[in-house]
């Protein structure tokens, strides 16, 4: 769902921007309900097409990109932000009805803040810094770091700089990232480096993944018919009581143990068993805390 808010606000603006609109951040916060700072995230995501008037403060469709603009042009680039899959098959269409508000009556989009608003100087710093291929330094949690800078990746809601640290390639969430400068220094781009972070389908680089099957109760089955909740997802057994048999892959117990942690008590590990212990591990821990809670308020 925030995909396909952000990809309709992306199309509002590319197809402003071809009409040779100027494009002023206040109107467009207030005519979409976002802040002004969501705004000029989404024109650092269009960049590439967009430039600044330095006299009125506007944006508008830079010179390079003044060519003959269809749908399917729009369709690309929503396919290069990795948002068509949030759209109907027949995209094009979709998307030009919405344009030219022919379907806002029949749609209604919500939206949360993707990431924190401290972020937004930094993707500009690191764009630079993976462009000219420098190395790069920052302070990550209470460590000073010295890595080489390869992509910004937008993983479930956050960013992170993809890097290689003593010849391994390590995920540094932006958030965490304090105190950046951009080194003298220049490395080597290695494409089989790029070619593993696109590969992935998480952040847990250099991890191997292991498989996990759990079980789903049936009265939220549902949700995960509809679409996979957990990275590589398949459903292995229906039975006829509605429950479900799903496997899925996971790199991590820090990684994994929240999502299921999520749908408890309607989810549990069939394996593997280590996995279903460290997260009674953490439930008991749980409810020793709240114990301790609900002892200190009995004082009160």
């Amino acid at each position: 769902m925030k995909s396909t808010i952000l990809a309709n606000r992306l199309a509002d603006i590319v197809s402003m921007a071809y009409s040779d609109q100027s494009l002023k951040i206040e109107k467009l916060a207030e005519k979409h309900h976002v802040s002004s700072k969501t705004i000029r995230r989404d024109f650092e995501r269009l960049g590439s097409i967009l430039e600044r008037c330095s006299t009125t403060g506007c944006y508008h469709l830079s010179s390079s990109s003044r060519i003959a603009f269809n749908e399917h042009d729009l369709v690309r680039l929503i396919s290069g932000l990795g948002l068509k899959k949030a759209l109907p098959n027949k995209t094009a269409k979709f998307l030009k009805n919405l344009i030219n508000n022919q379907t806002n009556d029949y749609y209604h989009f919500q939206e949360s803040p993707l990431e924190l608003e401290f972020i937004d100087s930094q993707h500009t710093f690191f764009e630079r810094a993976i462009k000219n291929r420098q190395t790069v330094q920052f302070l990550y949690k209470d460590k000073v770091r010295n890595v080489h800078p390869y992509m910004m990746v937008y993983s479930r809601g956050s960013w992170y700089l993809a890097a290689l640290a003593d010849d391994v390639l390590k995920a540094y969430s932006l958030a965490r990232i304090k105190f950046v400068s951009i080194n003298k220094e220049h490395f080597n781009l290695d494409h089989r480096i790029i070619a593993q972070i696109k590969e992935h389908d998480s952040i847990w680089f250099g991890l191997p993944a292991f498989k996990i099957i759990l079980e789903v109760a049936p009265n939220v089955s549902f949700f995960f018919e509809r679409k996979p909740l957990f990275p590589r997802q398949e459903i292995l057994e229906r039975k006829s009581d509605g429950t479900l048999i799903l496997s899925a892959s996971a790199w991590s117990y820090s990684q994994i143990t929240p999502l299921i942690q999520s749908w408890l008590p309607n989810i549990k590990v069939i394996s593997p068993p280590e996995l279903n212990e460290h997260i009674r591990n953490n439930l008991s821990q749980w409810m020793s805390y709240t114990a301790e809670i609900t002892e200190i308020h009995s004082y009160e």
